[in-house]
């Protein structure tokens, strides 16, 4: 069974599709995806990997957040928020720390 927010990111995946007037056995040439595989994905029967949906970012011109919904909540108290990720950062290894490194500077290159 599919998540809501996976699905939301399908449509939108879709959707920015059609809005390039490209089809999927484009999308999926330029994404080096079987057009069956891609397919699935955009159905949400599977999940984009976060490595596609930059790849997605950079041949749709988008920020990664016209794929991924985030919540349009009032400001948070960034102090309290600083300190739980303080938190969870300082119980990584340093293998997870250098995962979360990387994670974190290809994402920020396609927010706005």
């Amino acid at each position: 069974m599919k998540s809501r927010t996976s699905g939301i990111i399908s449509q939108n995946i879709k959707n920015l599709r059609l809005l390039n007037n490209m089809t999927q056995e484009e999308l999926s040439g330029l994404l080096e995806l079987d057009t069956q595989y891609y397919s699935q994905l955009e159905r949400g029967e599977r999940n984009f990997t976060i490595e596609k949906i930059i790849r997605l970012c950079q041949i749709l011109h988008v920020g990664i957040e016209d794929i991924i919904p985030v919540e349009n909540s009032p400001a948070p108290d960034t102090t309290a928020q600083i300190a739980r990720i303080d938190q969870m950062i300082r119980s990584l290894s340093s293998s997870q720390l250098s995962l979360l490194e990387k994670f974190i500077t290809e994402v920020l290159a396609y927010t706005r």
